[in-house]
């Protein structure tokens, strides 16, 4: 009876830590998802005057272009993005570090880029 007892503890042990994972594992995706969902806008200065220059165009250009009122296919170019408006979100986000980059969007449009 012995071998018997330890064969159905062994199932049970099994079989819970089968049903843990099946119910962990998408609890565990569902966070990662939420971890990764960030937007450009929703960064702080801090953080793009923190990071590599070469991603400050991409993170500029999006902030510059997002809910804009262009018609048709217009846009700021890369190289206006890149030549005036990174310099000014810089410049904008030493002073105010704790500002959101979807805020500086509002003050980028009144400071000659071509919208």
């Amino acid at each position: 009876m012995l071998l018997l007892e330890r064969i159905v503890n062994i199932k049970l042990i099994v079989s819970a830590a089968i049903l843990m994972t099946s119910v962990m594992a998408p609890m565990s995706r569902a966070f990662a998802t939420q971890a990764t969902e960030a937007a450009p806008q929703d960064m702080t200065c801090k953080d793009f005057v923190d990071m590599s220059r070469q991603y400050m165009t991409a993170i500029a250009f999006v902030i510059v272009n997002k809910n804009s009122d262009f018609k048709g296919d217009d846009y700021v170019p890369l190289h206006e993005v890149e030549t005036v408006a990174v310099p000014k979100m810089i410049k904008m986000c030493h002073r105010h570090p704790d500002t959101k980059l979807g805020e500086l969007a509002v003050n980028l449009k009144g400071s000659g880029l071509h919208y």
